[in-house]
This record gives structure tokens, sequence and C-alpha cells, in this order.
């Protein structure tokens, strides 16, 4: 059986490459012409009873076609200017080129073929190649199937300028596309032979970010009677550029085509000839790519400023997917979908060198859940305040029946959405009941738990009544991000260009705003101290029992403050933050911001700001005179409708600090009953603890050794507030721009880390088959490698190569293995000798010798 053209044909296996070929042609690349030999042409070879891996060998080397077979061969061959052009023959293994198992270099190719004798037997050495050593080794350390599928390609040879590899997601570098190249026949850069140009490329836009270009004094090259040939490179040609810009910025927006289109990153071979660029391979990258995650602190760091404590980590993170939830439940959004979503939503947060980060990656996966994504995407991306906004995440691609079957549940939840945002008046004032009714019970509990099982059931009860129950603070926060997105766009309609220059100037000076209550009221409270002047020299004095003092010297003061601190005690810098000392805990912090008014003749007052709102108001005015009557309405109506709701959420914010001044007194609570135990050694040393660690603890379960851990912790967050961290953080981080280090140690080599891993072990230098190759155990050093290597590579703890690319087939075999390795190590053979003890870092590039 032939195909041709190729085409997935029913009952017909053409293999794993086949398969990556028929897919570049399905997306319009160009492509060689190719046919296949599918594997049922050779399955009577190798499903035969009692068939051992010598017979299969034996047959599949003296394998024919058939005399019809044959004939509609030579009539292919005829059609492609065979003989006088060449065809390479190449294998297509039933499980070659899958997810996981690339089989990269392993299998033979036979090039350069102008004789149908010469084709036929190089079929048969191809199909056989399924079952040689390092094949069948291979398919032994993967747990595959002894059994091999073995079908064949053949395909028009293209006279190769330049050839090379892509990687379209650089595994060492998530963020960059490797674009590999050598002159002529790309053999020399596969098995590691020679060292090609290197372009990473990034993934955002196709530029280039690094690039290495090599000394090519050496090409393989195909001779029309001595075959293939290493010759040398012309003289002008060894330092300059294998690939153009037109060359690379082809490759990019293909290769990028290609990954978007198999729903994961691809290895791709590729020649250039005469200029065109064609395509040769395509398959999926086999070794673990780390996703790219991308953390920004921008707007968080208002709520967790700095430093913070695992228990705030631990307890943020588990607010915010509980708060998540609910907003997908409320849009009715599909239980199975909720389900395949709870690791996402269950780290909106990261915790980054002890600061709170929102994980922007998560974010963004979690708007594809609503419709408009790339409108909502803007918006929130202006409300969490982001300055650099992150594109890994995108909108997923719908087929039109995949869109068409949405539109009733789209729409029925956007009337959901709409109605409740209609009912947000009604529903802010029952939530700020709800919320003062469990409020009022909390803070008339004794003032110490009984037991850790009362404290557990009083937490729980926050758990279910308030945490459980926070939709209205959902659905207008949504209402505000959607309006302020709705008011920007009319804005900027209108002519007004700065849009948050505008609106921080038309919403100053409104004193309805429940996040100015504390200021304006401490502001009469120090108005009414100042008329005391024993009251108000002892404030200003601050004595640590200033709060007792007062008590018994002006009681009627007193109360009032009282009363100031249970309604705003948790409203205090840093109030989110589970260990802050607030108010509540300390009255002298009150105090002290109460001297501030007392010792300063600037006064608040909002009413101060309402020239700002004056001044926006008159540049509107002007902006919208050569608008309609309508379009002016509309703004207006708008900017009423963002006002209340950011008055809203001001007020619902301060139930917020509410609720997590609850919970920060049952932690602190806690943090006794512990020490009681003889737990902890300080009360406060519970917000080193995580919330599970601490239910464990409360109820004596089994799972936790907290000996050590704490001191542990302390001493590691104490580091964190001496170290900088930027804004925004991305994990795997971006390639360094800073030069290399260069060390002067003798001791210490590097080169180009190309799978991560710290192995610390015997090294054993290996120059060729002759070598001592006891290689279990040690590290491996070499000149260079190639797949022959594989039965090596299992049984070794690493690899160091003094020459290779980073897209050779041993490198990508070692990658699919997860054994730690390094190449492009200057002078590593003459350097390092068998028996030394070394630690590489497969991560840096760094060995040391010990």
């Amino acid at each position: 059986m032939i195909i041709y053209p190729v085409k997935n044909v029913p009952g017909y296996t053409i293999g794993g490459k086949a398969k990556g070929l028929l897919k570049l042609l399905e997306a319009q690349v160009t492509v060689p012409d190719f046919l296949v030999l599918p594997a049922e042409n050779f399955d009577p070879i190798v499903k035969a009873k009692d068939a051992t891996t010598v017979s299969i060998l034996d047959q599949l080397l003296r394998f024919t076609l058939s005399k019809p077979e044959e004939e509609k061969l030579r009539q292919i061959l005829s059609g492609w200017d065979f003989p006088n052009r060449s065809i390479i023959v190449r294998s297509s293994i039933a499980d070659e080129d899958g997810t996981h198992d690339a089989f990269a270099g392993i299998m033979s190719s036979y090039m350069n073929l102008r004789n149908y004798e010469d084709v036929i037997e190089a079929v048969g050495k191809c199909a056989a190649s399924a079952y040689s050593a390092e094949a069948v080794a291979y398919r032994q350390y993967k747990q595959l199937s002894a059994v091999a599928r073995p079908a064949v390609i053949l395909q028009q040879q293209i006279d190769a300028d330049a050839s090379g590899v892509v990687f379209s997601t650089y595994p060492q570098y998530p963020q960059e596309m490797a674009v590999h190249a050598v002159w002529g026949l790309g053999e020399g850069l596969v098995n590691g032979e020679l060292d090609p140009d290197e372009f990473y490329l990034s993934k955002k836009d196709g530029t280039v970010v690094h690039q290495k270009i090599a000394l090519k004094d050496k090409l393989y090259q195909m001779h029309d009677e001595k075959g293939i040939q290493l010759l040398d490179v012309e003289e002008d040609k060894q330092q300059i550029h294998s690939l153009t810009e037109e060359h690379l910025h082809e490759i990019f927006t293909i290769s990028t085509r290609l990954e978007k289109r198999n729903g994961h990153p691809q290895d791709i071979e590729y020649v250039i000839s005469r200029n065109k660029l064609y395509f040769v391979q395509s398959r999926h990258i086999t070794q673990e790519i780390p996703d790219v995650i991308v953390y920004d602190n921008s707007n968080i760091q208002e709520s967790y400023c700095g430093v913070t404590t695992p228990l705030t980590f631990s307890f943020a993170q588990h607010a915010y997917a509980t708060v998540y939830f609910q907003t997908i439940i409320l849009l009715a959004i599909p239980e199975q979908v909720i389900t395949t979503y709870t690791p996402v939503v269950n780290n909106l947060l990261g915790l980054v060198q002890g600061r709170i980060y929102y994980n922007i990656n998560n974010w963004y996966r979690c708007l594809q859940l609503f419709p408009s994504f790339k409108q909502n995407k803007e918006d929130m991306e202006r409300m969490m305040g982001l300055e650099e906004p992150v594109d890994f995440i995108t909108d997923t691609e719908k087929s039109f029946t995949e869109k068409l079957s949405m539109i009733f549940p789209t729409f029925f939840n956007l009337l959901r959405l709409f109605s409740a945002f209609r009912k947000l008046e009604k529903s802010v004032a029952e939530f700020h009941s709800h919320i003062t009714k469990h409020y009022e019970r909390f803070y008339k509990l004794p003032g110490a738990f009984a037991n850790p099982v009362q404290l557990l059931e009083e937490k729980n009860l926050l758990d279910k009544e308030l945490m459980g129950n926070w939709t209205t603070p959902i659905i207008n926060d949504l209402y505000v991000m959607m309006m302020n997105g709705k008011v920007r766009r009319k804005l900027l309609k209108a002519g007004i260009l700065d849009t948050d220059e505008f609106l921080s100037r038309y919403l100053a000076g409104n004193q309805e705003i429940e996040s100015a209550q504390p200021a304006i009221l401490m502001q009469k409270l120090s108005l009414k101290a100042m008329e005391q002047e024993a009251l108000k020299a002892l404030i200003i004095l601050l004595p640590d029992d200033v709060h007792t003092q007062i008590k018994a010297q002006f009681p009627a003061f007193y109360k009032e403050v009282e009363g100031f601190i249970h309604v705003y005690g948790d409203r205090t810098v840093g109030e989110l933050k589970l260990e802050t000392i607030t108010m509540r805990l300390s009255p002298k912090i009150f105090y002290s911001y109460l001297r501030n008014y007392l010792t300063t003749s600037n006064s608040f007052q909002t009413s101060a700001l309402s020239h700002l709102h004056e001044s926006a108001v008159k540049d509107l005015e002007e902006k919208l005179k050569e608008h309609s009557v309508f379009f002016k309405k509309t703004v207006y109506k708008s900017l009423g409708k963002l006002q209340k709701s950011i008055q809203y959420r001001e007020a619902l914010r301060l139930e917020r600090t509410r609720l997590f001044g609850m919970y920060r007194t049952l932690y602190l609570a806690a943090g006794e009953l512990l020490k009681e135990k003889k737990v902890l050694a300080e009360a406060r040393d519970i917000f080193y603890l995580t919330q599970d660690e601490i239910e464990i603890l409360l109820l004596d379960k089994p799972g936790f050794e907290i000996a050590g851990v704490i001191t542990e912790r302390i001493a590691t967050f104490e580091q964190y507030k001496k170290e900088e961290v930027a804004a925004q953080v991305t994990i795997p981080p971006l390639r360094s721009t800073k030069p290399e280090p260069v060390d002067e140690d003798p001791s210490v080599l590097r080169g180009t880390g190309c799978v991560p891993g710290q192995i610390t072990a015997e090294i054993i230098v290996i120059d060729g088959p002759d070598s001592d190759l006891d290689v279990s155990g040690k590290i491996v050093c070499a000149l260079r490698t190639d797949p022959g290597w594989v039965a090596l590579f299992p049984t070794c703890k690493g690899v160091l190569i003094e020459k290779g690319s980073a897209l050779s087939h041993s490198v990508i075999l070692l990658r699919e293995f997860g054994i730690p390795a390094i190449i492009n190590i200057p002078g590593l053979t003459k350097k390092l000798s068998s028996g030394q003890q070394i630690s590489m870092d497969g991560s840096t590039g760094e060995i040391k010798l010990l």
C-alpha cells in the first residue's frame, strides 16, 4: 500500500512523523512533496507468530514491494523528476513524534538517494531501525510496547542553502522561541557536530532578544556522486548570519501559527533553498515546559504592603478563592467547568519573597469564563493598576457551533448580572444589616474562648455566614469595573484623553464616601479635645496607658473614643494583614493619629476638594458642547452610576475590614490557646503558621511537626524584608541582559544550562566508544554527544557537553528524560578528568570543582 497524495486513510497507519507533515500541509505551510508506506506494509513481519527482534530485523532489511506497488512507486518518483532529483527516506513509527515520546534522532533516515534499488534498500533499513539497539533501549526506558510498527516516508530532498531547528517555545526560557541554523544540510546541527547560529525571539512580537553567531567553518552538502560531504565554508560566510531578518520573521510567524493550531509547543525542522522556506518536520516538544507565571502587585500592595506572614497569605488566598467561587456560582457556570477551574481559583494569589502578588495568569483564565474577554481584560488591567499587561493568556478560540451553543447561557448570565446590578441599592443595605448583626454579636462574646473546638466553631460560623455570603461586594466590584471601563470609553469619545486624571478630579470632595468618615470623625474629636487643655496635653504626651488615664479623667471623651474604635478600630495602616496591631488591639494607635490633628494647623476638609470636582465638570461641559444631547445624558448618567458604585464599594470595604478584624481576634485567641498548651512560645507566633496548620495543632491532629518551624519562618521572613522585589515578577525569570560573570576561580566553569537540576557527583569523561562506559550514578562529560548515547543517559546523574546545540537530538532526549545538562562549556574535556567530584546547576550553567 502506498498513500499518495498523503491523507488519513481509515484502516492505515501513517505514523507520527507523517501525521506531522500532513498537519503542516493542512496549515498551508510549504512542505517538500512526500508519500507514505503505511505500517500495514510491515505488519506481517513485526506481528508474525514467534517473531524475535533478530528475525524482524532480518526480514525488514529484505523488504520488497509487490510488482503493482513497485510500478506505482516508480510512477510517483518519476513525477518528482527522480533520479535527476534526490529523495530522502525517513521513518514514521506509529508512536513516534508523540506528545511524550519523540524518538529524537533514534530512527534512521537516508538522504541523497538517486537509484531505485538504493531507495528500496533504504526503506528496509529505515523500517528496521525501529528495532535497533538505540530504539529498543529507548522503548524500555519509556516503558513502551516492545512491538514497534514502522511506517516509512519517501520525500523530495531540497538542496539546502541553510537548515535548522525551531522550538516554538524554548523550555529554558518559555517566553522565547528558539531558532538555530547552520549552512547547508541540518545533519550536523541535529547530531550535535556543528555549532549553529542561535536566535532567541520574543514570543510576544518576534523581536530578537538574544543571539549567538557561531563560527561556521564546516557544512554538510549533497554531492551528486559522493553523497553527503562535510565541506569547508567560504571564509566570508563563516561569521555572518545564516538567516536574514526576513527568514526569521517568516519562521516566527509560521511557527507561532503551528503552535496555536496544534495546541502545544512544536519542535520544527526547516530548510531554506534559493531563498524559499520549507518545513520538513513538526512534532510536539516532549519535555516538560514550565508554565510562565506572571505575578504583579501593582494594586494589591495597597492592601498587603510589603512582607506579610504565612497566616495572612493562606487566609487571603482562601478568601479570594471563596469569593471568586461565589461569582462563578452566581453566573450559573456549569459544575464540570467549576471543577476544572478549581486549581485556578485556588491560586489567584502568590507569595513572592514574603509579599502577596496577584497570579495574573489565573485572573486572565477566570475572565475566559465570561463574555467579552478582550474588553473585560482591559477593564480588569486598569482596575488592578497593571503597568505591564500580560499576553500569555488569550481568549480561547471557539468554533461556530460552540459560539452558537453559548448564546442562550450567555444571554441568561447577562440577565442575572444586570438584574443584580439593578438591585444593588437594596442589596447593599441588606448586606450592611447582615454584617452589623454578626459584628455586634461577635464582640459580645467572652474575651477568651474556653477551648479550641469552640473557637473553630466560631471561625466556621464566620466562614459560612459572612465570607461565604460575599455576593453583594462581588456584584458591586464587577459593576465598578464595567462602569469604569464604560465611562472611560465615553470620555475618550468626548475628547478627554487622560481619563484617570479627569476622574480623580470629578470624584473628589465626596463627603459621603465611607473611607473618608474616620478622618472626618477624628477631626471632630480633635476639636473636642482642644477645648480641654489637660486632655489635649495628655494626648500630645501620649503615655503608654493614655487610654486608661483618659477613662479615669475624661470619661465622656473616653466613651466617644470607645464608640469610634468599635466602629473603625480595625481601620488601620495594613488592616488586611492579620499580624497588624490595630486601634482595637492598641488604643494608643488611635491617640497617635489624633495627636497629629492636635499638633498641626492644617485641617482636613473633603469640601476643600470640591474645586477639583467643579473644574472637572467645567472641562466636561466644554468637551460635550459638540456632542448630541443624548450623548451628554448618557455620559452624565454613567458618571453618576460610577460615583454611586464607588461610594458603595468604599462602604463595603469597611465591612471587609471588620470581617478581617474578627478573624484577627480569633487567631490571636488561638495563639493564646496554643501558648497555654506549650505549642507556641508566644501567642503572636500564630502568624507564622497557615490556617490548615493551626487547625491541626488546635485539634491535636497528626500530620504536622512544628519543631523548629516558627524559628525558621521568622528568620526567613525577616530576611525577605531586606530584599528588593520588582512590582512584576515572571517565573521562570526572563533571560538576563547582564553580561556573563567572568570567573577568575579555576575551579568554576560555565556553560549554557539546558535541563534544570542541581547535582553533586563524580564525573566520567567519555571521548569515544572505547572509553570506560560505567556512567551509573556519575556525571558524563563529553566533547559532543549524539542520539546513540541514549542507552547511557538513563543511568547517569547529569551530562556536560563541551560543544553542542540546545536543540540537538541528544539534548532533546536529555530534557525528555529530565537529566540535568549543561552545554557549550569551553575547554571542558581538557580541564576535567574522570574521578573528580563536581557540582553542577543545570539552570544557571555553573559547574564547581570540589
